[in-house]
């Protein structure tokens, strides 16, 4: 009994532990499920990060005005924690005027061309903006996407998982740089 109780003490700090220190290195914990995985996709793994020598308030407009830009929905926002998000919004063929495929590599080729141009694709896209530290540039800005796709040539087929080109980050990241003329 004296064990396990201990044990459980050790435990629970430890878990603290890791709580606080991924708390520390600023992680966000914005997860994701698609159909086609398992397991929830966790964004922040994912992110795309650069640093920029504006105000964060200002990059969080940019990045707003981007994804109106774009054609990318608006999901959920949190300006204190620099959140924009756009989770789970479906899209066939074309997205930001380029190919899907160009975003999105969905596993290879149909008789129309690549899976990602033909089958609809379900997205998530997360953007964070952060302060720097001081004597830094003052922003930083990381984009993260994900998405998954369903033939639609039948009701039974399964989703599969697409991986991104990191090409749809770097387009939203770059349009913000310009914006707010703050690129490093």
């Amino acid at each position: 009994m004296r064990t396990s109780r201990l044990l459980l003490s050790v435990l629970t700090i430890a878990g603290a532990a890791i709580v606080a220190a991924a708390h520390a290195a600023g992680a966000q914990g914005v997860r994701i499920k698609f159909a086609a995985w398992p397991e929830s996709v966790l964004l922040d793994t994912l992110r795309q990060n650069r640093e920029l020598s504006t105000d964060p308030a200002k990059v969080y407009q940019a990045v707003l005005q981007t994804y109106a830009a774009l054609g990318i929905p608006t999901g959920h926002t949190d300006g204190k924690t620099g959140i924009i998000g756009s989770e789970r919004f479906e899209r066939m063929r074309v997205l930001a005027d380029a190919p899907m495929s160009k975003w999105f590599n969905c596993g290879g080729d149909g008789n129309a061309g690549p899976h990602a141009n033909e089958y609809r694709v379900e997205i998530a896209i997360v953007t964070w903006v952060e302060a720097n530290a001081p004597g830094g540039p003052a922003a930083k800005i990381g984009v993260a996407a994900a998405a998954s796709a369903r033939d639609v040539s039948g009701v039974f087929r399964n989703p599969m998982g697409c991986s991104s080109t990191g090409e749809l980050e770097k387009k939203i990241i770059e349009r913000v740089a310009r914006l707010v003329g703050g690129a490093e």
